[in-house]
């Protein structure tokens, strides 16, 4: 089994564009070489010292680019691009940018308790960028957990403590790679940068399956048996 660690965030639009390449690349490798693939998600914060109850979408944007009309530019950039991997980018219908922490807890609540943190992640990011939903409330967030199967008691969940150190310990992963930008994918020894296209990704799968040993796992940059 190959494990892959990728490191994003809620309201990164190329997170979403990465993440849906690399589930296609990964399902066109599976099928070439019937190897199986483990994908895991890492926090990462673009904004860390965002309020807890985010910003308004328009101020924030038109402060962090010098104005709105640039902010539209750069919305239109992913729009395009998400096009071919059938994404849908709503910006109208995003009303605030949100602080992503109680975001990333649920993320490791759906790993924690189904590993499924890589599929509550691509749920989490089209809420935010296809459907408008403020992904740093919490009533939101244990609307989607219960939706996904997580229970009926996801927002006391997302308060246990050990999720939150979960959280942290990415975090402080990502700092010490040294990352300053998401998305990256993990494989092997190999960082990947960006939402790269399918065809590479597939050509980095392809390899690493070929380099790993067999019956390896691989994981946090090391394979072993």
């Amino acid at each position: 089994m190959i494990r892959l660690d990728v490191f994003s965030d809620l309201i990164c639009p190329w997170c979403y564009v990465g993440g849906r390449r690399l589930d296609k690349a990964v399902g066109i490798v599976k099928e070439r070489t019937d190897d199986e693939f483990r994908i895991r998600h890492h926090a990462f914060e673009l904004n860390p010292a965002m309020p807890l109850s985010g910003m308004d979408r328009r101020e924030y944007r038109s402060g962090k680019f010098g104005s709105w009309e640039r902010s539209r530019q750069l919305d239109a950039g992913t729009v395009l691009a998400g096009r071919d991997d059938g994404i849908v980018f709503d910006y109208e219908a995003i009303a605030r940018t949100p602080n992503t922490r109680a975001g990333h807890r649920l993320i490791a609540l759906a790993e924690r308790e189904a590993q499924q943190g890589w599929a509550m992640a691509d749920r989490l990011l089209a809420a935010y960028f296809s459907e408008g939903q403020d992904v740093g409330d919490t009533a939101v967030l244990a609307r989607i957990g219960r939706e996904t199967g997580l229970g009926d008691d996801v927002a006391t969940g997302l308060t246990d403590p050990a999720l939150e150190s979960a959280v942290q310990e990415d975090l402080k992963l990502a700092e010490y790679l040294g990352l300053r930008g998401v998305p990256v994918v993990i494989t092997g020894d190999k960082a990947i940068s960006g939402a790269v296209g399918v065809d590479a990704l597939v050509e980095v799968l392809e390899r690493q399956v070929t380099e790993a040993p067999s019956g390896a796992t691989c994981e946090n940059g090391v394979c072993s048996l």
